[in-house]
Order: structure tokens, then C-alpha cells, then sequence
């Protein structure tokens, strides 16, 4: 695996993390900022295409971060 995927796998559970244990993240200027860079990045390295992302879009953040750290660790 490499550094790029390493790092994006670290991000994503960060991402997570932070969902699960703050109070009022989800929709903070953090959040929208991190999550628009997981997903741009999961793009820009051909990872996911924009057809995966439309098939999931009644996900929660959460949901949609654990599908692609699941496809990360394949």
C-alpha cells in the first residue's frame, strides 16, 4: 500500500473519530473542510469515480467514510 493511501486511511479514521466522540461536529467548518479533502483526494487518486458516490447518497458522513476506508483496505 502506499504512503498516499496510507495517509488518506489515517485521515478517514480521524474523520471518524471525531464524528463519533464531538458533540455538534458534523456540519462544523472542520468537517466540511476535512470531508471535501478525503473525497477530492479518494478522486484525484482513482479510488472511487463519481458513480460511487452517487450510488451512496442517502449515507450519513459516517456511513460514507467507513464504505470507502472498507474499499481502502481491500
Amino acid at each position: 500500500m502506499n504512503t498516499d493511501y496510507n495517509y488518506l486511511i489515517g485521515f478517514i479514521n480521524t474523520e471518524i473519530y471525531n464524528h463519533k466522540t464531538i458533540p455538534d461536529y458534523w456540519g462544523t467548518e472542520e468537517n466540511n473542510h476535512n470531508e471535501s479533502l478525503i473525497f477530492n483526494y479518494a478522486l484525484d487518486l482513482d479510488i472511487v469515480n463519481q458513480d460511487w458516490f452517487d450510488e451512496r447518497l442517502k449515507y450519513t458522513n459516517v456511513e460514507l467514510l467507513e464504505e470507502l476506508l472498507t474499499k481502502l483496505n481491500k
